[in-house]
């Protein structure tokens, strides 16, 4: 098993099982995202990008005991806490609960995409309070703003938040001087992102989830990217949220929650 720098073709076609090519696609355009491990002549792979890992290829034991002992030491899993695996059929599954017995649950995540062909019309809801996530925002003085700071570096796809404001596209909702959600980008590559979305209960149901939705849409719309949206299946507001902006579903698939 060799640690390598970038993906190569090889590792790409077995990464193929995955509807989350996106998140392939960006470790692409920047390789420093994630850790990628690869056995040339077994023809396995694991790929660790912040608490995601994905598995493919052949399962041996030589790999099974690279994955616990190199890849998951006992300082990665301290810092990780937990991980979610997504991996390609029914053996993969029960290795990797083999190797976590006690310790894992099965979900069901739902993927949906939307390339936005035209600009919302935002006017139904009052837009005074969903705010430009900008670096004057970030060094203001609103309560909560490790809300958006936590998600954006915590998807380890931004260097930092100046990354993020030049780079990535978010709006919040303030209330009362505090930040109450977020709509940001993650994930992104030249053609692609994703939405990393999250609304504070007591200000849920009153449509600040969809109108900053469309709003980061048409940030995508203008620069001619394609929108990713990913929830747990059973999530029904979010995935009524994506449905209600335009997004169609493009797979359900599971995944194993670990506790490490």
């Amino acid at each position: 098993m060799n640690n390598i720098l970038k993906i190569n073709k090889k590792m790409k076609d077995l990464l193929s099982f995955t509807p989350l090519q996106y998140m392939i696609d960006s470790i692409e355009e920047n390789p420093k995202l994630a850790k990628l491990y690869i056995d040339e002549t077994e023809n396995t792979c694991f790929v660790l990008l912040g608490i995601y890992l994905f598995v493919a290829g052949e399962i041996t034991n030589e790999a099974i005991n690279y994955l616990s002992n190199q890849i998951l030491t006992d300082k990665a899993r301290k810092e990780l806490e937990i991980i979610f695996v997504f991996y390609p059929n029914e053996e993969w599954e029960n290795a990797i609960t083999n190797l976590f017995p006690n310790k894992y649950n099965i979900y069901e995540r739902s993927l949906y995409r939307l390339k936005p062909t035209y600009l919302y019309d935002i006017s139904n809801y009052s837009q005074t309070n969903i705010l430009k996530i900008t670096s004057e925002l970030l060094s203001s003085n609103i309560d909560n703003k490790s809300m958006i700071t936590s998600e954006v570096i915590g998807t380890n796809t931004y260097n930092d938040m100046d990354d993020f404001v030049n780079r990535g596209i978010g709006f919040t909702p303030v209330f009362d001087n505090k930040i109450c959600g977020f709509c940001t980008s993650e994930y992104p590559t030249k053609t692609e992102i994703a939405i990393g979305i999250e609304v504070l209960k007591d200000y849920q149901k009153q449509g600040i989830a969809k109108t900053m939705t469309k709003m980061l849409l048409n940030e995508a719309h203008k620069k001619n990217l394609t929108v990713y949206w990913e929830c747990w299946k059973n999530n029904i507001p979010s995935a009524n949220t994506a449905i209600s902006c335009g997004f169609e579903k493009v797979s359900d698939y599971p995944v194993i929650f670990i506790e490490l």
